[in-house]
């Protein structure tokens, strides 16, 4: 339901760099909060995120902004139209980005075939989370989307020592990009830890206890307890008042 990550390791400095244009590829910086781009910004540059979280939403015609996806190391922003940028972009966390001229694209794919090749498995996981995102909207439930949502964000960040990941984004912006309410999401996580499917370890920092149930759930089922499930955890006090903070 992410927009799918996956490193694109043989992008570097060199190998973005147009036989006869020195401006090439380069690394840039981004804080928490800050932008990668704006809604309308001319489409400069397209952008392969290096490290960290970004969130990328649209501006609804009543002035709202409505979430549309998030993105990890590895995934490829920009590429949604060819002038301007469709969406915006705000990084969640610190980000760092490389930044590569978008009328520099085809010359350097004509040089290296290798990068073409993932630049188009990338661009076809992204198409394939973006179409799974669409039918999950309309068909599945509130249990179903958070199932999903937390397997989905496991994945792309590698989650397999104990299943445990960082789960950067704020309660509003899952809630933004599932259509569910506020409410909906925070009782649902809390439901998930005290069922003991998920542990939430900080604020931010989840912990997949589950696995097998939750990705029975996402795929339509009932999630039927074991009997060696492990016990429940119930949150604590300064956890849910954590989560009444974060949605803010």
């Amino acid at each position: 339901m992410c927009i799918a990550g996956g490193r694109i390791d043989a992008l570097t400095a060199q190998a973005s760099r147009r036989p006869d244009d020195r401006r090439g590829a380069h690394l840039r910086k981004v804080l928490a909060h800050d932008h990668v781009f704006y809604e309308s910004d001319d489409r400069d540059c397209i952008f392969v995120v290096e490290s960290g979280w970004v969130k990328l939403y649209r501006t609804l015609i009543d002035g709202q902004r409505q979430v549309v996806g998030f993105a990890n190391a590895g995934s490829i922003l920009g590429l949604e139209s060819e002038d301007i940028h469709l969406n915006g972009c705000e990084a969640i966390t610190p980000v760092t980005v490389r930044c590569i001229p978008a009328n520099s694209l085809a010359d350097i794919c004509l040089v290296d075939i290798k990068l073409a090749q993932q630049l188009l498995r990338q661009v076809g996981r992204q198409l394939g989370a973006a179409q799974a995102q669409l039918a999950a909207i309309g068909t599945q439930s509130a249990e179903q989307k958070m199932a999903t949502f937390l397997l989905s964000v496991a994945d792309l960040c590698d989650a397999t020592q104990g299943g445990a990941f960082d789960l950067p984004m704020r309660r509003g912006d899952m809630a933004e990009f599932l259509g569910l309410r506020l409410e909906t999401v925070s009782r649902k996580m809390t439901e998930f830890q005290r069922r003991g499917w998920i542990e939430m370890t900080s604020l931010y920092h989840c912990r997949i206890v589950r696995r097998a149930l939750l990705q029975k759930m996402a795929q339509g089922g009932e999630p039927e307890e074991e009997r060696s499930a492990p016990r429940a955890v119930r949150p604590t006090p300064q956890m849910d008042l954590g989560w009444k903070i974060a949605q803010c």
